[in-house]
């Protein structure tokens, strides 16, 4: 079976995030302000406090999956025993949540929190995370282009049945738990049905008898380095959601949820090419071919930086305007943590590419030793902004955005000498791609009048200002974007030459 070129892939990858982000734009338009700021914050801090608890669960063996799935597709027992690990992993989630009930716990780890919700959001929470392990199985066998059509189709299709619900029922969050069970498991559905016409499924799979002590010590190996770095930052996230819940109450949790899912729109491009990029490392790593990953590497991380820079920015412009637009004046106030969340996805760009090459290089130890130094260091922020100081929504922001700068930067230090690659021109591209882009931004918001104030039409315009201007700066600053300026004429011509056909 011939696989899609990387080209081919990131395109539909893209589109599918293209579309996903339009998807995100209108729930967040509809379901902050259909919840409310409390309803909201409660699901907010469920969903953080499941998703860093099956990341605990998870112990990067589904990252091992990934890489040596996508190193080596003939390996069909992979699949089983992950399965298998799948199984393991909810019946410990569900026996962990028990053990809370039972000793009347929930309320001291989950705070503010009602017992029924905690259910609704342990299966919420797993099969969020198993989707995102079949996503991984499509990408590692190249499949992204039959996926992420089907994907398109399915969130527009639920975005249609959220719509319904919200205005012919009773809409709270417990329809919107439900409504989520209903969106993951028909989207699991529909990928188990192509995996079984692709025979990544088949019956063969079935009966595969695992070596359970042979794969358990790979996957030990591969992850053991982790284990530490993995407890400590999941114990630290977890650490800083319930500081801010315990100190701040739902509505500033609520304000940060907010914040972040806005800002995760940044990453709309360059999340489409990272496990595609994941999986060319991992490839090339199997083949010993350090002067392809050194290409990709020089390439791509510069790039798609600067692309998550062109979005991050004019968010970060225009962080009171998104608000009052898209949700109601309970929110309003958010627009300070958004601004500065607005940054984060810039800097975890580098975070995901530069985790990438280590996982492909299977160099965990040294990933998991900067990872400790990171999430310890981290602690003392969490407490001087979050407890001492009482900074709310607005600490949390101002610590990720510092403890991930520092942290990226020391991963592209270690892996920019492994390649042989200079690090300055690394420094030195972050800082002025960021200065770049806050000068467009600037002009954009400041030179031009309003049209009206808070708008729909006031966002668009400015935009396209942004947008033109940016474009016009790339082509006299080529390096922005890991290009020059013959190959920017060379893309002109194409697009030139395609158009008369």
């Amino acid at each position: 079976m011939a696989e899609d070129t990387l080209k081919k892939r990131y395109i539909i990858k893209l589109t599918g995030n293209f579309i996903n982000g339009l998807i995100n734009i209108a729930l967040i338009a509809i379901v902050p302000k259909s919840l409310g700021p409390i309803a909201y914050g409660q699901f907010t801090f469920i969903q953080q406090f499941y998703t860093q608890t099956i990341a605990f669960l998870d112990a990067s063996t589904s990252i091992a999956f990934f890489t040596k799935l996508s190193a080596q597709s003939k390996r069909k027992e992979l699949i089983l025993f992950y399965f298998v690990f799948s199984i393991f992993l909810l019946i410990l989630l569900s026996l962990f949540i028990s053990i809370l009930d039972l000793t009347h716990s929930i309320d001291k780890v989950l705070p503010s929190i009602p017992t029924e919700y905690v259910y609704l959001g342990l299966f919420f929470g797993y099969l969020t995370w198993f989707t995102q392990v079949y996503i991984k199985i499509s990408d590692a066998y190249a499949l992204t282009v039959s996926i992420e059509l089907g994907k398109i189709i399915h969130k527009v299709f639920m975005l249609l049945v959220l719509m319904f619900i919200i205005h012919y029922t009773l809409f709270d969050l417990f329809y919107y738990f439900y409504f989520h069970y209903f969106s993951l498991l028909s989207f699991l559905l529909f990928v188990t049905i192509i995996f079984i016409k692709k025979n990544i499924i088949t019956q063969k799979l079935l009966i595969i008898k695992l070596n359970y002590r042979e794969l358990i010590l790979e996957f030990y190996q591969y992850v053991s380095p982790l284990f530490i770095f993995n407890f400590i930052a999941i114990a630290v996230s977890l650490f800083d959601i319930w500081l801010l819940q315990h100190m701040s109450g739902s509505i500033q949790t609520g304000y940060y949820g907010l914040a972040y899912t806005v800002a995760a729109m940044c990453l709309l491009f360059t999340s489409a090419m990272t496990p595609l990029i994941t999986r060319e490392f991992s490839k090339y790593s199997a083949l010993n071919d350090k002067k392809a990953i050194k290409r990709l590497f020089k390439k791509y991380v510069p790039m798609l930086y600067s692309l998550a820079s062109f979005f991050g920015v004019f968010i970060a412009f225009q962080s009171e305007n998104l608000l009052l637009i898209f949700t109601d004046d309970n929110f309003k106030d958010a627009y300070i943590v958004l601004m500065i969340m607005a940054f984060f996805p810039i800097h975890q760009t580098y975070g995901q590419l530069n985790g990438s090459l280590f996982f492909a290089m299977e160099r965990t130890r040294r990933y998991s030793k900067i990872g400790i130094m990171i999430s310890v260091s981290g602690l003392i922020l969490s407490f001087l902004f979050l407890f001492y100081y009482e900074f709310a929504a607005e600490g949390l922001a101002w610590k990720m955005i510092i403890m991930q700068i520092i942290g990226v930067n020391i991963q592209l230090y270690f892996n920019v000498k492994s390649l042989k690659l200079k690090l300055l021109p690394f420094i030195y591209h972050q800082i002025y791609s960021i200065a770049f882009f806050v000068s467009i931004g600037y002009l954009a918001n400041n030179i031009i009048p309003d049209i009206t104030s808070y708008s729909l039409g006031d966002f668009l315009f400015r935009g396209f200002i942004y947008t033109l201007l940016s474009v016009v700066g790339i082509f006299f600053f080529p390096s922005i974007f890991s290009s020059t300026q013959k190959e920017l004429f060379a893309i002109i011509y194409s697009i030139k030459k395609r158009l008369k056909r």
